[in-house]
């Protein structure tokens, strides 16, 4: 009979170069405890459309020399800190054993599988190097995992450290990790090997990944609730890291925006999470978003406003040597978000936000008042932050004209919380009216944020070209010509053009948003 485990597992990936350095980092750390090295080789199997794949489920054989162990792993919980069942059972020979898979999460499946519809669709090869480490109570056994993934296709290379809690909490594991980690580049990781493979297999090479539906039972108690959506936000953004670095737009796009869902879920459950290391955490936070900041700004500004004046007008004078220096602002902005990403103090932020998410101060909190607001129903929590919030949009937008630049910026940013807010719950409030009632909203508040967000580009894009182009605004060294002066006049006057548009736009979104009845009620 299979044999019922709960994994719970930090994985990180690093530099090929630095394996050697770990392995000795690591072998320091755990001399008292010895090390092991073992072969790998796992092959995985799924049905022809993927079956397994589809339920959130994952079968392999693993072969250590001449034993075959076979491994079901079901979805569990997702995030950063993996934390799933396990059913492993020593078989004969190197196919699956299905009547084996009795009591675990293949069983619901077994009656549409024999063996005959089940097919190998990658194999892993892995050299592990194995440590046990301990500190302060805590027991985790570190495996250094360098090797292939090969879907006889296709290969890829895995080069990843994987901590497995044996004894402890989760504080503890990623203290581990973090003392680690102080020494070796390390970066965390949400893709499993299995996750990796079948991206292999359906030559999945997107650079970036939007953001995941999240799904709360509106029974659900506020702590559980919001650790649920702060991994869901930072999946996002760790996911988003590869393409990144590569230079894609969409995934920079996609971490800012990772980011800024993470900080608003922050600000809507601030009454349960708030600690000593929040404000530290929000602090950083914004420090991140900040540096992703200028380099997608310039992406929409070439995208919006620079490339269709150039399709336009290819031959105005000075417009393609203004674009040239447009051009060179967004690759060093690129360039410093990829250094920014590529830090330290990077690695260290998103690993200490892990953290926090799963065994922060916050969770531990003996105060009666903090206990029961992290016990009380989500749905409760819920209701009173979107009114709340929604009270907010009403009264500023009634005078939404008349605010100034940086007012229309705050109504923005708190329409921008709500929508994330109202995404957030979108389970809590279940039924055809209420999600009738939140489509619309999404909708107004999606055309308000758009007419408020391009009015706030106005005003940036108007500055920079400025600095770049107009003698008046530039140093006395500057090398503006007329040429690049009179293309800069020609980016104001197109931009000019849309803001009396833009301000209607947002005035009619908002009195449309106000109409729509609460869908939490």
């Amino acid at each position: 009979m299979s044999t019922l485990a709960q994994e719970q597992e930090l994985k990180l990936e690093f530099d090929p170069a630095d394996a050697k350095r770990l392995k000795r980092r690591l072998s320091v750390s755990s001399r008292k405890n010895g090390r092991e090295t073992q072969t790998l080789v796992s092959v995985y199997f799924d049905t022809p459309d993927l079956k397994l794949r589809k339920s959130g489920i994952s079968l392999r054989v693993r072969r250590i020399g001449k034993k075959h162990t076979q491994t079901i792993k079901g979805g569990g919980r997702p995030g950063v800190l993996a934390d799933r069942p396990e059913w492993e059972q020593e078989i004969q020979g190197p196919l699956p054993d299905l009547a084996a898979a009795k009591g675990t999460a293949l069983e619901p499946l077994l009656k549409e599988l024999s063996a005959g519809t089940l097919r190998p669709v990658f194999e892993t090869r892995i050299e592990r190097t194995s440590y046990r480490l301990a500190d302060r109570g805590t027991r985790v056994e570190a495996a250094v995992d360098c090797g292939e993934i090969d879907t006889g296709e296709d290969e890829s290379a895995v080069c990843e450290l994987e901590f497995e809690l044996r004894h402890g909490d989760a504080s503890g594991l990623f203290r581990l990790a973090k003392m680690i980690g102080d020494t070796i580049p390390l970066r965390l990781s949400v893709r499993t090997k299995a996750d990796r493979g079948y991206a292999l297999l359906r030559n999945d090479n997107d650079a970036f990944e939007k953001s995941e539906d999240v799904h709360l039972n509106p029974a659900l108690g506020c702590e559980e609730a919001f650790r649920l959506i702060g991994r869901n936000c930072l999946k996002q953004l760790i996911a988003n890291e590869p393409g990144m670095l590569r230079g894609d737009g969409e995934a920079l796009h996609q971490m800012r925006i990772a980011l800024r869902r993470l900080r608003a879920a922050i600000s809507t459950f601030s009454d349960v999470v708030t600690d000593a290391e929040c404000d530290r955490l929000k602090g950083e936070l914004k420090w991140a978003t900040g540096e992703l900041g200028t380099a997608r700004d310039l992406d929409v500004f070439v995208a919006d406003v620079v490339s269709p004046l150039r399709e336009q007008d290819p031959e105005r004078p000075g417009l393609a040597s203004l674009c040239r220096t447009i051009e060179a602002r967004r690759r060093r902005a690129h360039n410093a978000a990829a250094d920014a990403v590529g830090s330290q103090r990077f690695r260290t932020l998103v690993l200490d936000t892990a953290q926090w998410l799963e065994a922060g101060p916050w969770t531990r909190d003996d105060d009666d008042l903090r206990k029961l607001r992290r016990e009380q129903p989500v749905a409760a929590l819920a209701a009173d932050e979107l009114a709340r919030r929604r009270r907010k949009i009403k009264e500023r937008g009634k005078s939404l004209r008349k605010l100034a630049p940086r007012e229309r910026h705050k109504l923005r940013i708190g329409g921008k919380k709500l929508r994330y807010a109202i995404e957030f719950f979108a389970d809590v409030f279940p039924g055809k009216k209420s999600a009738k009632r939140r489509a619309a909203a999404l909708s107004r508040l999606k055309e308000l944020q758009d007419a408020l967000g391009g009015l706030n580009d106005i005003a940036a894009r108007e500055k920079l070209v400025a600095q770049i182009a107009l003698p008046r605004h530039r140093p006395a060294n500057g090398h503006a010509t007329p040429e690049q002066a009179f293309a800069g006049g020609l980016i104001f006057g197109s931009q000019e053009a849309h803001q009396e548009e833009m301000l209607s736009a947002a005035e009619t979104a908002c009195k449309k948003f106000v109409k729509i009845k609460p869908f939490w009620k």
